[in-house]
């Protein structure tokens, strides 16, 4: 049996419809919808045969993550989570590659809809870089990918009837040869002479030249195509050039300028900017852009880099997407590569930010040309849905700004106000359980992830499986007596709340409240609410 969302994003006040696939000979369906622990519909529905369309009440929340589980009455149990969402406050990004004329249209938009994909980047869609919108309906694209423009006109529909943004790519300064030649004068320069090209493919064009008003005026055309928002890409290099009258050029000055002048030309359009290797993220993330995208590269190594990159976009008040490729899939087991994207996702969603890797029909990226991409196995895929549901259906904790990380400043040394029992780390240290601590006055959150077992803390290598952890305790300061306590997990119970048992004791510093935890597999949070502002 399969249940899944028929759209990636939900808005306020709609119907929520869902389907139920099952061959079984079960009459009637009981689905329970929950917002995180509390259940709120319980419904009965008829099986109308193999496939049923259910609908739920809509949520009026500007922003919430339902879980749906649907249980036939002969035992039979599936799951799934709803993404509720207005103003795109977590901004779950996807990837569509492949524009044959003979590729089919809605396979791999459901896909995406059913992990909650709510904008779809539009992958080497385009004619050439300087010339994104082609006169013809087929074409071959500058890497010699064949291309339908009535076939990606279809992927747009496909995606605005599933509740996704569609993005067309347009890199910012990327120019075929045959046009940078009859416009030398727009182009960067490595020294007098030498023209600046990537992957011996791409003219690399001035942002100061009379090319920015060209690419936006590419950015339009591709709007007035179909597309809702561009998704503006760069290459990490170059950063300082010479022009073409030999004067230096600091490409971080640029950016900012031309993303503002890009929103006055198209008021209405989705952008989302591409900071290579987290540069120059300080210049752009206050510039008006509907998410902060950084796409992540050594040095940037490790889980704690993943998170320290976060904290500080964040600080920009916008949705943070992470471009992390999880290259595991392609160089290492299946099993060491799922094992180490769970625990991605998880380490992602803690601190409250969203990873693009999956697309297509059940893809993965595992490198940054999108077409090379990855399939995943159906064990694999059926896993990885089942923490994108669990992340969705706690996405109003996970992603609530108002829940300030302390982990560093909280816990250890002279800081009691968290403990645990079991050997920890705060900072993502190998072979330890890891702990994410976020609150705010009344309302504490503890994320755990389970790094045992293994002896890397490189979030884009294989890993094996984790050492589950039994009875783990874990206590927080709180001022009041009055403490209500519940856990979830996606490796548990198709990642429905469980009420915890709180303990209460006086201490020094203040009350302390203890739960203890019987299982942690990988992933786990605890959720802990005093009263109101206390």
């Amino acid at each position: 049996m399969e249940l899944y969302p028929e759209k990636g994003r939900f808005l306020p006040g709609e119907v929520i419809a869902c389907t139920i696939l099952d061959a079984g000979d079960a009459e009637y369906f009981r689905v329970s919808a929950f917002l995180l622990d509390k259940c709120l519909h319980t419904l009965i529905v008829p099986r109308t045969g193999a496939e049923t369309r259910l609908l739920i009440p809509p949520v009026n929340e500007p922003f919430c993550g339902l879980g749906v589980v649907c249980e036939t009455d002969n035992g039979e149990i599936a799951a799934c989570a709803v993404d509720v969402q207005g103003e795109m406050r977590a901004f779950r990004y996807g990837f569509l590659s492949d524009f044959t004329p003979e590729e089919p249209d809605e396979n791999d938009v459901l896909a995406m809809a059913k992990h909650h994909v709510n904008a779809v980047q539009f992958y080497d869609w385009s004619f050439r870089h300087d010339t994104l919108v082609s006169d013809q309906p087929e074409y071959t694209d500058m890497m010699g990918k064949r291309n339908s423009f009535p076939a990606i006109r279809r992927k747009i529909d496909a995606c605005h009837a599933r509740g996704m943004r569609a993005l067309g790519y347009g890199a910012v300064y990327a120019a075929s040869e045959a046009f940078a030649r009859l416009h030398p004068d727009w182009r960067l320069f490595a020294h007098a002479g030498k023209p600046l090209r990537f992957i011996d493919v791409f003219a690399i064009m001035n942002l100061r030249s009379s090319w920015r008003e060209h690419i936006i005026e590419q950015y339009r055309q591709a709007v007035n195509a179909g597309f809702d928002g561009i998704h503006m890409d760069t290459y990490g290099f170059p950063k300082t050039a010479l022009d073409a009258s030999g004067e230096l050029v600091a490409l971080d000055d640029d950016f900012a300028p031309l993303i503002e002048q890009t929103r006055v030309a198209l008021p209405d359009a989705a952008l989302v900017f591409n900071n290579v290797g987290n540069w120059p993220v300080e210049r752009t993330m206050d510039a008006p852009v509907d998410a902060v995208y950084i796409e992540v590269w050594p040095p940037y190594e490790r889980y704690e880099h993943l998170r320290q990159i976060i904290l500080a976009a964040k600080t920009a008040r916008k949705p943070v997407v992470l471009a992390a490729y999880p290259a595991p899939f392609r160089l290492d087991t299946p099993e060491r590569a799922l094992n180490a994207q769970l625990l991605l996702m998880g380490a992602i969603a803690a601190h409250g930010a969203t990873q693009l890797w999956f697309g297509e029909e059940n893809a993965a990226l595992t490198q940054g040309y999108y077409a090379d991409y990855t399939r995943l196995s159906e064990e694999q895929e059926i896993m990885l849905r089942a923490y994108d549901d669990f992340i969705v259906r706690y996405e109003s904790l996970l992603f609530d700004d108002k829940l300030v990380d302390v982990s560093m400043t909280h816990c250890g040394w002279d800081n009691e106000e968290y403990a645990c029992d079991a050997p920890y780390t705060v900072s993502a240290d190998a072979g330890k359980l890891w702990l994410v601590l976020r609150e705010d006055r009344n309302r504490k959150l503890i994320v755990l992830l389970n790094l045992c077992g293994d002896d890397s803390s490189l979030w884009n290598a294989g890993r094996n499986a984790p050492e589950p952890l039994h009875n783990i305790s874990l206590r927080a300061q709180v001022f009041t007596s009055n403490v209500r306590a519940w856990t979830a997990s996606p490796d548990r119970m198709n990642g429905t709340a469980e009420q915890l048992t709180v303990k209460m004791e006086e201490g020094e510093r203040g009350n302390f409240a203890t739960v203890t935890l019987p299982l942690v597999e990988r992933f786990a949070i605890v959720y802990l609410e005093t009263e109101a502002g206390k």
